[in-house]
């Protein structure tokens, strides 16, 4: 008995119905007629006993051949088979776009704790300009929410953006040293 070609293992495959990921064949059947381009392929496998020949069913072209894979034509399919390719990690924004929710990514991210701008004064374009901005952030939920985090009011989102950098970086900081005194 020669070797099987990769070309002949794949139509060993086909024929049962299997791919890496699905490792049990669903079906044991190959259709092709005398004009086929996998049947030097099909014949081949014919003469090394991996498949056999069947009865050709009523509603197909009674010149079509119904090929099978034999007992020694599934084990070689089996064991050639490639091992199953690892799921991919999912990161969090495949979950996040898998799941749907309607919310922005650093919403569904960050829940209730997404950092957050406020204003006050006024926008005028000439020297009068009082408008500041703020960056908080926010714990808890509904009535019993505080800011546990606040920068400082600056006169660019930029500025109060690296104010609540600061103020997060001390917070995490108090934090970590009031863990450390509690061990």
């Amino acid at each position: 008995m020669s070797q099987a070609t990769a070309q002949q293992v794949a139509l060993l495959h086909h024929t049962l119905g299997m791919r890496p990921e699905q490792r049990e064949g669903h079906r044991n059947h190959f259709v092709a007629g005398s004009g086929h381009f996998d049947m030097p392929d099909l014949e081949a496998l014919e003469s090394m006993g991996l498949m056999i020949r069947t009865r050709t069913p009523a509603f197909c072209d009674p010149e079509d051949i119904v090929f099978r894979a034999s007992e020694a034509g599934r084990a070689l399919a089996i064991e050639q088979l490639p091992a199953p390719v690892p799921p991919k990690i999912q990161s969090q924004h495949h979950q996040w776009l898998d799941a749907d929710s309607g919310f922005s990514f650093g919403e569904w991210l960050c829940g209730g704790r997404l950092p957050r701008f406020e204003t006050r004064g006024y926008r005028d374009y000439g020297p009068r300009n009082t408008l500041e901005y703020r960056m908080y952030r926010m714990s808890g939920y509904g009535y019993n929410a505080w800011r546990d985090v606040e920068g400082q009011w600056a006169s660019t989102k930029k500025e109060a953006k690296a104010s609540y950098k600061q103020a997060l970086k001390a917070y995490r900081a108090a934090q970590r040293a009031h863990q450390r005194a509690g061990q």
